[in-house]
């Protein structure tokens, strides 16, 4: 990726080993876009990266309120996440636990 103006900002050289069937996809999609692999590659890698970092923040975010005292059910959760459409209006905990 360059900056404005096309200058590359600093960066390092790294090299890593991948399947040869994701090294064909990643070939297929850089040619498809009209990008180098390594344009592609930082793209992937600042998503990945960004997205991992977010779960941890949100992670670290509930550890703080849990240290706090605020806790709600697994009761609470569930019909908040049915309110908000984000599970069925019919999900029952019971039949996402493993059979004994």
């Amino acid at each position: 990726m360059t900056e404005k103006g096309g200058v590359r900002p600093m960066s390092t050289m790294t090299s890593l080993r991948i399947p040869d069937a994701v090294r064909a996809q990643y070939d297929a999609l850089a040619e498809a876009t009209g990008r180098t692999r390594g344009d592609l590659m930082v793209e992937a890698l600042d998503a990945y990266i960004a997205a991992k970092m977010q779960r941890i923040a949100m992670i670290q975010e509930g550890v703080r309120q849990l240290d706090e005292g605020h806790a709600h059910t697994h009761d609470a959760v569930i019909a908040t996440l049915q309110a908000r459409g984000m599970l069925p209006a019919d999900y029952r905990r019971d039949s996402e636990l493993p059979a004994s």
